[in-house]
């Protein structure tokens, strides 16, 4: 059996009610692309004591940062400085 080419889509809705209604086996996708992840940034949770909190979020105010943007530069300045 010969494969066909896929058509042509105006938006994501029109493609995915197309493949919903159709079977990709049947349709010349072609090769598959190897795909490597690299994430931007990792999250990570962080516990902090009252007190801590309550400096942290003073001293990130009066800089114009929130909470996480603060905590994330002091790191990095400790970091650069190791």
């Amino acid at each position: 059996m010969s494969q066909k080419e896929p058509p042509s889509f105006k938006n994501i809705e029109e493609m995915a009610e197309f493949w919903d209604e159709h079977d990709t086996t049947e349709y010349n996708l072609g090769e598959p692309e190897a795909v490597i992840y690299q994430p931007r940034s990792v999250v990570m949770t962080v516990r902090f004591d009252p007190g801590d909190m309550l400096t942290i979020s003073r001293q990130a105010r009066r800089l114009g940062l929130d909470k996480s943007s603060f905590i994330r530069m002091a790191v990095k300045q400790y970091l650069q400085n190791l």
